[in-house]
């Protein structure tokens, strides 16, 4: 009787076990989607818009150079992400191909 009380007593354990790490597993999944929500809503939305239907749209306007103190990005709070200038800034020109000589 003692053997058969000793694995009736290891499978109650496994189940508990088993449970126990499916409630984390909820958990843990839980509280990622949520982080991943809120990453979602903080991130800027698309720099350029495109037109549907017809209709235009302009892009939102950018602070001026003027009114920017040094090393300013224009972010306002400080915490603004840094914008880089775009084009072929940086680029090698590309290499002229010649003929047959």
């Amino acid at each position: 009787m003692n053997q058969r009380h000793d694995l009736a007593s290891a499978v109650m354990e496994r189940d508990r076990s088993r449970s126990r790490m499916r409630l984390l597993t909820v958990t843990v999944g839980a509280a990622s989607l949520a982080t991943a929500g809120v990453v979602a809503y903080n991130l800027p939305g698309p720099a350029h818009t495109t037109a549907t239907s017809g209709t235009t749209t302009t892009p939102a306007a950018q602070p001026s150079a003027a009114n920017q103190e040094p090393g300013d990005d224009g972010g306002g709070d400080g915490g603004g992400a840094v914008t880089a200038p775009s084009g072929t800034f940086g680029q090698a020109p590309a290499q002229a191909v010649s003929g047959a000589s």
